[in-house]
């Protein structure tokens, strides 16, 4: 168990059992005081008693702290209870992730990657709406990224070369009709959109360990095989059925190698459908893996982060730093202007 600190560790009863666990947000995200982390849960909801704050006034009654790794400046009044560390940004757009200094006054984490204490990816288990069949699909590769990140970006201008692409983001743009449209109506209305494209580029913005965000869900949504750039970890987030659902851009010695199986499976619908199968066969067993486990959770994160201090499991020592090189041209076998 967690030994008991000086302040916070809850409610107890008159045992000095613990009872309750209170966890603060104490900084903001990107700024923004999130309020919608707000919620307790009783003991049969959650294992334990279990509360998450915003209200920094319950200071002395908390179990833990919980800081956002973007706004590391806010840093908890004290450390007689537990810190843990949020991110769901990876290390290269994120310094601090890789600061020992910094990461060392942490004794959990809550991340994107799926070997941390409370995994906490935002790519979500896919739906199995239908995708529009082979033969009324107009488009051929659909991308759209906001952030130039040079390395996919040469990459995606190096395929142009050699195969149609339309891009309708900020770069290399070349299609207009999302241009106008932001937020969640962007994400949905790019969604919907790629619905009728054979296959979509999701180019990672690094190739951080475990780092996948949501473009892999847009894409396995729209039914859109997704052409997958980044993180060479990225099986561990294709269970069961998804195994064999994407197109991993590793796989291929240059783009032009890319190009010419993304025509060759335009032209053959047997072997494009099968990267859908899962669409009709369903996800399929994901028991045993950590993502099947994140979509499958039996009780809230929060709970879990409640779960995993009354059972001790933190890092006394602090946490490790979270190395993250950034992307090369050699990376991905390609010379810039080639």
């Amino acid at each position: 168990m967690v030994s008991k600190p000086s302040v916070g560790l809850g409610s107890n009863n008159e045992n000095g059992t613990q009872v309750s666990w209170l966890i603060i947000f104490w900084s903001t995200i990107f700024g923004v005081v999130p309020s919608w982390v707000e919620g307790s849960w009783k003991k049969g909801d959650c294992p334990v008693a279990c509360e998450l704050t915003v209200n920094h006034s319950r200071v002395n009654e908390a179990s833990a702290f919980i800081v956002h790794a973007r706004d590391a400046h806010m840093i908890p009044p004290t450390h007689s209870v537990p810190w843990i560390l949020f991110t769901q940004e990876n290390p290269v757009y994120t310094p601090v992730l890789n600061d020992s200094e910094f990461t060392s006054k942490f004794n959990l984490l809550r991340s994107y990657r799926l070997d941390s204490d409370i995994p906490n990816p935002v790519y979500a288990v896919p739906d199995l709406k239908p995708p529009v069949p082979f033969s009324e699909k107009t488009g051929l590769i659909f991308a759209a990224f906001s952030n130039c990140e040079p390395v996919r970006i040469e990459y995606m201008r190096q395929l142009m070369n050699f195969v149609p692409v339309d891009s309708y983001g900020g770069c290399l743009r070349n299609k207009n009709d999302l241009v106008l449209i932001y937020g969640k109506d962007f994400k949905l209305a790019k969604t919907e959109l790629s619905r009728k494209y054979k296959f979509t580029l999701v180019f990672f913005n690094q190739d951080c360990d475990y780092f996948v965000d949501d473009q892999m869900t847009h894409a396995l949504n729209a039914g859109s095989v997704p052409v997958v750039m980044g993180t060479d970890k990225v099986d561990e987030f294709l269970p069961g059925n998804l195994r064999n659902a994407v197109i991993k851009v590793r796989d291929f010695k240059s783009p032009r190698h890319l190009a010419d199986y993304l025509l060759y499976l335009s032209g053959n619908e047997t072997q494009y459908n099968s990267f859908l199968d899962w669409k009709w066969k369903g996800i399929g067993n994901v028991t045993g893996t950590t993502i099947g486990n994140y979509w499958k959770a039996h009780y809230p994160i929060e709970c879990q982060m409640c779960v995993a201090l009354s059972q001790g499991r933190i890092h006394k020592e602090g946490l490790q730093a979270i190395p993250c090189k950034r992307r090369a041209y050699e990376d991905w076998g390609i010379i810039p202007g080639a």
